[in-house]
């Protein structure tokens, strides 16, 4: 299992990254722009949205954070002390002068207050029709989302990381939701038909 993960990660990466430099600046920064009707449903009663600082070759999440910021709801962008440490969510304001530098990018200043998303978009490096995330492989938001059942996980993602079948473990929890620049993937009961 941990080398078919391994794998996987490794051919998603690629293909992230060679999809997301392959796409025009001005296109980049069209998509994701609002999410998608079919998804309202799963943020709507959130209070707390979780969203995550986009590195290069994710999903950008900077439009969403305004737009649900328009619509009155607090944002919280993942927070850790170092490497090893625990993941939470702090509150962000939406201005870049809020950020500080942390283990793994551009964070929250510690002084934001800790607060619990009730829907959360989450980056991913592959995930497949049954809804299974294959993440970057350090198990910070595994152990966040089953430390919080009752979020809303939401994953963002290219159409290049969909496979066939994402390995999983015991401990994995796949998403309510996941968002492509081309498609909105729910669990299968709720799938609406052409």
């Amino acid at each position: 299992m941990i080398h078919q993960k391994r794998d996987l990660r490794r051919a998603m990466r690629a293909a992230r990254l060679a999809h997301w430099q392959a796409l025009p600046d001005a296109h980049r920064a069209l998509i994701f722009g609002r999410p998608p009707r079919a998804i309202l449903p799963l943020i709507d009663p959130a209070e707390v949205v979780g969203l995550y600082h986009a590195v290069p070759g994710e999903v950008p999440t900077e439009r969403y954070a305004m737009h649900m910021l328009d619509l009155g709801k607090m944002i919280a962008l993942p927070w850790t002390r170092d490497p090893s440490g625990p993941m939470t969510f702090r509150l962000w304001t939406g201005s870049h002068e809020t950020l500080e530098k942390g283990p793994w990018g551009q964070q929250p200043h510690n002084a934001m207050p800790e607060v619990t998303p009730d829907a959360l978009f989450m980056p991913l490096v592959a995930f497949d029709a049954a809804l299974n995330r294959l993440g970057q492989g350090g198990g910070y938001y595994d152990r966040w989302c089953a430390a919080h059942p009752g979020t809303r996980r939401i994953g963002l993602g290219w159409t290049v990381q969909q496979a066939d079948a994402v390995p999983t473990d015991d401990h994995d929890m796949p998403l309510d939701a996941v968002i492509t620049e081309q498609q909105v993937l729910l669990p299968i009961h709720e799938r609406i038909l052409p």
